[in-house]
Parts: structure tokens; sequence; C-alpha cells
């Protein structure tokens, strides 16, 4: 999927004279908010310091108070489940509910010494005795048994292996009237460690609540208990109006559990300082605006505007129109930079598109010239016929031979279209040609190995009628003794191996070489431009039109001859 056709989100769609002042806008705000806030910061430091110092040291007492309190009934759970009589009594399986009552009678009995001589156990609502057999209560029990029974609360008391695990307050009833408490959860053990049951205390939230109304300073501020993670247990029930300015102010000693103590406490007579530094930072504020702004546009002129011309000139561009017409601007110097870079694109192709034009004119003049260069190859060919009616009618047999072979070749050449033929109608038109040259050269043979299962494999037009010329030319013509020209074709693999030899006068090593380096057109040293044109436009052919690892390769053997070998895919169908 192309990503560029997906709708584009609401931030590119917003113009960049908009887009400056919200971007640029925070960078001055930031700074100036933050120099704000450190001013009202020390205009109000030395208040908040003298309240907070004064809540800290309250809220410090009364904490410790906490803590003794919630440390008294750590002793006193610690003293019931240590209790020989009780683990004794705890260890027993009632048999019966008469000997279940029994137990009970005697477990209150032993509690109420531990009950009774502290003012602070007039807050335990309960204390829960549970073995896996018995559950015994002392003092009155909630409807739901305060939950013992639960899960979650077996294994969070039995992970402390016998340490105290405090409860947040939940609420229970026990039928008649209801009430928040803490419950303070122990695993029983014996001597031995085995596990017996498990302790349960049950203490009203009074007990701490009741500390928070002796404090000084209950009436006007706002006093909570906070768990470890933050959270409210308890308050005294004193909420700050709302919109009143507060001051929140932690105790610095941590209650058991990791309690913490927190008061918020009405402060509109320590801010009234800061309305006064707040109207003036508004003004400072708005001069910060104002200098955005003025920034902002001064950035327009030197980007926006930049850029909306160089659009306008992009625009023109397409349109056609000329590069000398387009508008040079000033601005920031990477668009000015760009613009100059975009009218000199626009000369080059402006010059592509003349000499694309230069080059379709010569193309057309090209194709105007070799239809009229077709007139002489056909009066030429009528001028052969001529002739050849000529010869006939003086039964001049040689020259009609000749003639007819030249008519062929001419016929080959004007009609065919120019694509590939099959190797016997090149072989056939290889004869024509050395019927002709025979009458110049009447002192060569010419034989044709060719298997049939190659006569219809394609090969270029005309391949091997330089090689027959090269070889009588630079092989027989200097030699002495009966020439001998051998056309031969073989396959290997998927390849095409057609040779032509003779028993001509052969190339040295050196000369070799120049032919060969000409073969890449570098021409040998010595020769003209046109020597071994024809070789090498055999071999130019050939690795046009099927790649550089096809070509024509010559061995030769001085006094001997010379081979020259092409190799072209075989083709057994025309493309």
């Amino acid at each position: 999927m192309n990503v560029w056709k997906l709708r584009p989100p609401g931030w590119r769609r917003i113009r960049l004279p908009l887009k400056l002042p919200l971007v640029y806008l925070p960078l001055i705000l930031l700074p100036a908010l933050a120099g704000i806030y450190i001013l009202t910061d020390s205009y109000t430091e030395s208040s908040k310091s003298r309240t907070s110092e004064y809540a800290t040291d309250l809220l410090g007492l009364m904490g410790q108070k906490i803590d003794d309190r919630l440390r008294s009934y750590e002793q006193l759970s610690k003293q019931i489940m240590t209790d020989d009589e009780l683990l004794a009594r705890l260890a027993v399986k009632p048999s019966s509910v008469y000997e279940r009552f029994e137990m009970q009678s005697a477990i209150n009995e032993r509690l109420n010494v531990f009950w009774l001589g502290a003012d602070q156990n007039s807050y335990v609502r309960a204390i829960k005795l549970t073995t896996p057999d018995a559950d015994y209560t002392y003092g009155t029990n909630a409807i739901d048994s305060f939950g013992v029974g639960e899960a979650g609360y077996e294994e969070q008391v039995a992970a402390m292996k016998g340490g105290a695990v405090w409860f947040r307050p939940q609420a229970y009833s026990d039928g008649y009237s209801a009430f928040e408490a803490f419950r303070l959860g122990r695993s029983i053990r014996d001597k031995k460690l085995n596990v017996l049951g498990t302790l349960t205390v049950v203490i009203r939230t009074d007990a701490i609540t009741d500390i928070f109304e002796q404090t000084r300073f209950r009436e006007n501020a706002a006093i909570r208990l906070l768990s470890d993670t933050g959270e409210e247990l308890l308050g005294n029930d004193t909420e700050l109006r709302t919109g009143e300015r507060q001051l929140l102010t932690y105790s610095q000693d941590t209650i058991r559990n990791g309690w913490q103590l927190s008061a918020r406490l009405p402060l509109d007579q320590l801010y009234e300082p800061i309305y006064r530094t707040a109207r003036m930072a508004g003004f400072i504020v708005l001069g910060c605006i104002g200098l955005g702004l003025v920034f902002t546009q001064l950035l327009v002129i030197d980007l926006v505007m930049p850029i909306r011309r160089l659009m306008m000139n992009m625009k023109q561009g397409i349109k056609g129109v000329r590069p000398g017409r387009l508008k040079r601007f000033g601005g920031a110097i990477e668009i000015v930079e760009m613009n100059d870079t975009f009218i000199s694109v626009m000369y080059e192709i402006e010059q592509l598109i003349e000499e694309a034009s230069r080059q379709e004119r010569m193309k057309k003049e090209a194709e105007i010239r070799v239809l009229q260069n077709q007139l002489s190859p056909h009066f030429l060919h009528n001028t052969l016929n001529s002739i050849r009616w000529m010869a006939i009618i003086q039964r001049q047999d040689n020259i009609k031979e000749t003639v007819d072979s030249l008519n062929k070749l001419l016929t080959y050449a004007l009609r065919s279209d120019g694509g590939p033929a099959r190797l016997s109608t090149e072989l056939e038109m290889l004869r024509n040609y050395v019927t002709i040259q025979q009458v110049r050269y009447q002192h060569f043979g010419f034989a044709v190995n060719v298997p049939s299962a190659l006569e219809n494999a394609f090969v270029p037009k005309f391949l091997l009628q330089p090689l027959i010329e090269n070889a009588l030319l630079h092989g027989l013509a200097g030699s002495e003794r009966p020439g001998e020209i051998a056309v031969a074709a073989a396959s290997d693999g998927t390849t095409l191996v057609l040779t032509v030899a003779d028993n001509g006068v052969g190339m040295t090593a050196e000369r070799r070489a120049e032919v060969v380096a000409s073969l890449g057109g570098r021409a040998a040293p010595g020769e003209s431009g046109g020597a071994r044109i024809g070789l090498r436009s055999v071999h130019e052919r050939v690795q046009l039109h099927y790649g550089a690892q096809y070509g024509l390769s010559i061995d030769s053997t001085p006094g001997v001859g010379a081979t020259l070998t092409v190799r072209l895919p075989l083709l057994t169908e025309e493309g």
C-alpha cells in the first residue's frame, strides 16, 4: 500500500505561518513560566516553612501516640499467642459441643486477664482464636466473623510466620449496629513451631480517630492516616472548602506498617503575595508572546514567503514557462539555493528537449535518405536482369551464372526484414557469394560440413560472408598452392559453434594479437581505419545480439592457415 495515498494527519494540513507560533511560542513561554514559578516560590518559601514546621511537629506527636497505641495492641496479641495455658487448650480438639463450650469459657477467663488493666483495650471489639477444629470468639462477633475465614486473609497471616499483620479498616456489623475496625492477625504456633491456628484482634477505628480529636488544629485541618501506598485509611471528617488554597504537610515520622499522617491546612493569607506576583507575571507572559509574534513574522518573511515564491516558480516551470522568465528572490540561503538549482534543472531540461527534437529531426532525415537510397539498389537489380537476358541471348553461361548469383544476393538483402535467418538459407547465400568470387579467384575450393540437425538453427544474416571474404583477401590471395575454404557447424550444449578455416598463409603471433585487439574496437598499429572492419563487425554484432560471452575467436599458424570460430546461442526458432 502506498503510504502517500493515506490521508495526512491534522498537523500536516496546517499552514506554516500557523505552525510557527504553535512551535515557537511554547519555547518562549516555558522559560517565562519557569522564571515565574521560581519567583513565586521565593515569596512563599518562608511562610510555608514556618507553617510546615508547626504542622510537622504536631503530626509527629500525634504519630508517636498512634504508634504507641498500635505497638500496645501488637504486644497484647504477642502475650496471647505465647501464653502456655491458651496454647495447651488450643491444641486440644473438642470432642463434643459441651466440651467446646467449656473450652470457650476457659479461654474467655484467660483472656480477661490480658484485656483488663489498659485503657486502650477498651477499643478492642473482639479477639478471635481460630483453629482447624474450632473457632473461639472473645467479645462481640460480626455477622461475617470479621472475614477471618477468607482465603486471602489466611494467606497473608500465614506468610508473616507469626509476625503481626495489620489490615486496612473495614465496615462490619453485629446485627444491631455498624462500625469500622482494624484487624490485627498473627499465626499461633506451639513451642515446636507447629501452626495451631490464627489469632485475630479486632480494634475499632475510634482508637485512632480519638487521637485526631486531641490536636489543637483539628477544627480547620483535614487530618488523614495514609497507607504505605498513599491510600487514605482514616480521617477526622474535616473537609476544606472547594477551591480553597491548601498546604500539604507530611509527618517525618513513619508509623508502624509504613503508615503516615498528613494534614491539609487553609493558607489563604499565605497566597496573597503570590497573587501580586501572578499579576506581574501576566505582563511578562504578554511581553513574551509579543516577542514571539515578532520573531514569527521575521521567520515568515525569511522562510514562508520565499517558499511560496519557489512554489510559484515550480508551477510555472511545469506549465512550460521558459527558465529565463522564472523569478529569482531573496530569503533564507537554503531556499534561494533551491530556487537557483530548480532554474538550473529547468535549463537542463530545456536543453534535453532541444537535443531530443534535434535527434528526432535527424532520425526523420535518415529515414528519408534510406527511402531515397533504396532507389539505387532497385535500379541495380533491374540492370542485372537486363545483363542476364543479354547473356542468355548471346549464350554466355558463365556471365549468366554470375549474374544469377549476384541477383540472388541482392534479392536476399533487399527483401528480407533484417532479422535472423536459418543456417541453411545463410549457407545457400554463401554459395552464391563463392560463385561470384570464383570468377576472380579460380584456384580455391569451397566445402561445407553442417549436420542436418543444425540447418534449422537461426543465425544473424550475412554472418559468415565477411569471414569468407577475409579468408580470400588475407589468407588465399598470397598463397601459391591451391586454396581451400571449409565451413563447419557443431553444437556445444546450448551453444552453436561455426568455423571458417582456410589453408592460406596464416598469421604470426604478433599479427594475430593485432587482429584480436582490433576486435575490441582498437585499430591495429599500421592499419587503416577500415582494415579488419569485417571481422570486427561480426564480433560486435554477435555480442550486441547475444551478450559478451559470445563472439569471434581466431586461431592461426604461419604457413598452415587460419581458423575463425564464431560462438553464439543455439536457437531453433526465431526470437
